[in-house]
């Protein structure tokens, strides 16, 4: 999910959160978590809620455990949740009202996989050079001691990305990010694309297809003809 700092959330979310008549609690979180450039399922990230008022970060495990799950496995398989049906899968239902929370990154990676032998990576992000903040849900998971993952809500990709993804994540803007963590009922008119910010690819080198390999050349364009076959992380949606 790239790379970036508390004074980057801060900058981005400050100006809302005071509209909001909220407040910001974030600095006490850990800085080191936030250099994963290469963030697999299970990793654990910076993930932002609202507690009493209170935007506030903390590290979840990324693939939701429902709390009614005695399998800690299944997290690895619940990564995203589909905006059309978010609101009818029993897994993800009963959160869309009160467990809803943002994901800052710097991006994401996705696959051209139109030749299934040679899958191209590409580094997706925001075109206005914004930090993106995704929509997600998070719940408490007692299979894992109690600890907090979450899911990120995906929808219908449009032209900047439809090429390489049918599925991209639900992405607001700063205003629409703390209207997503705020209102009374989720504002899920936000997930129409007409509300998403425009997005950016650049093909990167094919590295990043082993989660072993994590470092700021990840992020870097590769202009190279050749790409190899070797096998790719599973896709992102």
């Amino acid at each position: 999910m790239g790379s970036y700092s508390t004074a980057d959330v801060v900058a981005e979310l400050s100006e809302a959160v005071t509209a909001a008549h909220l407040s910001m609690d974030i600095d006490g979180a850990p800085e080191e978590s936030f250099q994963n450039f290469n963030t697999a399922p299970t990793h654990h990230v910076p993930v932002l809620r609202l507690v009493d008022g209170r935007v506030v970060m903390e590290e979840m495990q990324w693939g939701l455990v429902p709390v009614w799950s005695k399998d800690p496995g299944v997290g690895s398989k619940m990564i995203n949740a589909r905006s059309e049906t978010v609101t009818e899968k029993p897994s993800f239902r009963g959160l869309v009202q009160k467990h809803r929370c943002i994901v800052p990154m710097s991006g994401f990676y996705e696959w051209d996989r139109t030749d299934p032998k040679h899958k191209i990576p590409y580094f997706v992000t925001r075109a206005d050079g914004h930090l993106m903040l995704a929509a997600g849900l998070w719940t408490r998971s007692p299979a894992l001691a109690d600890q907090h993952t979450f899911t990120m809500i995906t929808r219908e990709s449009v032209e900047d990305l439809s090429h390489i993804h049918n599925r991209c994540l639900v992405e607001f803007n700063a205003k629409e990010a703390i209207d997503w963590l705020a209102e009374p009922q989720a504002p899920l008119e936000l997930f129409e694309p007409s509300h998403q910010p425009r997005l950016s690819t650049l093909r990167v080198s094919t590295r990043v297809n082993s989660v072993m390999n994590n470092d700021s050349s990840l992020v870097e364009a590769d202009n190279s003809e050749a790409v190899t076959g070797a096998p790719s992380q599973d896709t992102l949606f």
